[in-house]
């Protein structure tokens, strides 16, 4: 086994247990044996593998996997975070031309780390906007006439 596909196992591993994925759906163009052996041994229900990420895709599951070798745009992981999943991980080669790293970022995603050949991005819904503490009626200059008054 490569020193790049344990890191892979190792995050994804980390992820799945962090956020007890029952499905995965894995996204990979090219042969993917080993990391689908990796995944059997996890406790997951469902787990879909796919050559590309197209407009026909609908299979809903808790994380999806884009790996390196799929060629995709910023609709299509419009398409994966808005409509069939909460949590998505990309591993992105540095010689992608497809989509750059700041399209990753103004979707809500965050450059977990990097290494000479990979970097890996995450999102998580239940993350990405956190409630704000600050936007309540203690914290306005007159916290006694919040609902009272309208200005």
């Amino acid at each position: 086994m490569s020193v790049q596909n344990k890191i892979i196992q190792s995050f994804l591993s980390d992820v799945i247990e962090d956020e007890t994925c029952k499905s995965i759906s894995l996204i990979s163009a090219t042969d993917s044996s080993e990391l689908v052996k990796f995944l059997e041994k996890k406790n997951l229900d469902q787990l879909f593998i796919l050559p590309q990420i197209d407009n026909n895709l609908n299979i809903q599951s808790d994380l999806y996997v884009v790996c390196e070798d799929v060629e995709f745009n910023v609709s299509d992981i419009g398409i994966i975070k808005n409509l069939l999943s909460q949590k998505i991980i990309i591993f992105k080669s540095h010689k992608d031309k497809f989509i750059t790293d700041s399209d990753l970022l103004k979707l809500g995603f965050q450059k977990e780390f990097e290494n000479k050949d990979l970097i890996f991005f995450a999102y998580n819904l239940k993350t990405y906007n956190n409630k704000r503490d600050w936007n309540n009626s203690k914290g306005w200059a007159n916290p006694e006439n919040f609902n009272k008054f309208r200005w």
